[in-house]
């Protein structure tokens, strides 16, 4: 298999089959995708009804399990332990993928095989998939991502198992909300080989539940910023400039109109389209979070 995709799932069936379905849809590459769900009511009837809506063929393999974890992190730990694809990734139930967008990983990691990770953009968009904002990659330093915000999220975000299984990079399942800013700042440490890539390969649906902005996300943030060096919280505001600085040079304030297509809701007819003339660089609902959070 080319891809291991995992989804930790837990009460949210409603957002579940569309991100399913973005998965179901790729072209060009073998993935298997792994729905880990801690206990949901009906998720076996809901996985019955996924055979017949997605069922499995040449290429495309989907396994759903339904066992207690420890939260999120646990569950993808799972989910990447059952898998055999050579790259990875998670991606969560309000998550999803863009047409193609797995083919243009796997040609980015061919065409650059010393890159271990793979951080692409993404698309924010509402509930009713109108888009809120559009995120390009930036390169990350671990003092900025650590004293400030994850800029790179994990829907875009792929790596290779050869990762896991050399460095034993797992996710920290002591972590319910903010355990990819620490895998993030922990292979920023040992600097392990990464690459950007601007297109946009997934969309991420802003709502009330995203974790990371919650109660308990924004306390697991303070804390990390917390444990940063004492010389590195100083620097923050220098390292906040350079980040800055950076996402101008990358284009993260420019854009070209989007033509973007995406599942929603209980649609059997496939993608949506959608077309934005003038899309918007800037996050409003993010930007007055505390400190810490993923903005």
């Amino acid at each position: 298999m080319d891809f291991t995709i995992v989804t930790p799932s837990y009460r949210q069936l409603d957002w579940l089959g569309c991100c399913i379905a973005s998965v179901a849809d790729q072209e060009g590459v073998s993935v298997e995708h792994i729905v880990q769900d801690a206990g949901t009511e009906g998720f076996a009837e809901f996985a019955e009804t996924m055979k017949n809506r997605w069922p499995d063929r040449p290429g495309y393999r989907r396994t759903m399990v339904s066992e207690p974890d420890q939260g999120m992190y646990d569950a993808i730990n799972k989910g990447l332990r059952k898998g055999g694809g050579g790259i990875c990734a998670y991606l969560n139930c309000d998550e999803q993928y863009l047409p193609r967008a797995l083919a243009r990983v796997k040609n980015e990691f061919e065409k650059h095989p010393e890159a271990e990770i793979l951080y692409g953009g993404f698309l924010v968009v509402d509930p009713d998939g109108k888009l809120v904002a559009f995120r390009r990659p930036v390169k990350m330093s671990w003092p900025h991502v650590a004293t400030s915000h994850l800029p790179n999220f994990t829907c875009s975000t792929f790596f290779r198992r050869a990762l896991l299984e050399r460095d034993q990079a797992w996710f920290d399942p002591n972590y319910k909300a903010c355990g990819d800013t620490v895998w993030t700042i922990a292979r920023l440490h040992s600097r392990i080989p990464s690459r950007n890539h601007d297109e946009f390969l997934a969309i991420f649906t802003e709502g009330k539940k995203n974790q990371g902005v919650g109660g308990g996300g924004l306390a697991e943030a303070q804390a990390i910023r917390e444990s940063a060096p004492l010389w590195a919280r100083i620097g923050a505001p220098l390292w906040k400039t350079i980040h800055r600085t950076r996402k101008i040079f990358a284009g993260g304030y420019r854009c070209e109109p989007i033509q973007y297509q995406l599942f929603l809701g209980e649609q059997k007819s496939g993608r949506t389209a959608f077309y934005v003339a003038r899309p918007n660089p800037i996050w409003k609902s993010r930007l007055f979070l505390k400190r810490g959070s993923r903005a």
